[in-house]
């Protein structure tokens, strides 16, 4: 077992149909710590967003290629690995993100305009941040 007390480990998955043909509700979390995503996922869930879960770079960026996206969230780090080259992936495909980071915008190295998110945050933060990056790509 890793060292989440018994839970398995986080495996890429659409956690989400409710809103499955509409894009602009399907949000990408990239995200490896599990606690953190079940809470993002039951938000957004409970925001009837698409839900699409990947736990490492090489993932996410596969998931890019192949599932229409309206915005994404990006832990800075996953399994100790920066996710800058998602971030690039996601903007030059014109896919709104958010970086979601404990450590403060400052680690945020070559996107100086990119918004993002103390963890820990509110629900209410996050679905603000959300419902900002969507709101030209909501049906």
């Amino acid at each position: 077992m890793s060292g989440w007390n018994g839970l398995k480990p986080i495996t890429s998955r659409v956690v989400s149909d409710a809103a499955q043909g509409t894009p602009g509700r399907s949000i990408l979390v990239v995200e490896d710590e599990v606690l953190i995503c079940l809470l993002i996922e039951t938000i957004l869930m409970d925001a009837e967003y698409q839900v699409i879960i990947a736990n490492s770079v090489a993932d996410a960026l596969n998931i890019v290629d192949a599932a229409p996206l309206g915005a994404a969230i990006l832990d800075l780090n996953v399994k100790g690995e920066k996710v800058f080259p998602v971030a690039e992936k996601l903007a030059a495909a014109s896919i709104p993100f958010i970086f979601a980071t404990g450590g403060g915008g400052a680690e945020i190295v070559g996107f100086p305009n990119a918004p993002w998110i103390a963890k820990p945050f509110r629900e209410n933060e996050l679905l603000e941040a959300i419902d900002r990056l969507t709101a030209g790509s909501s049906a």
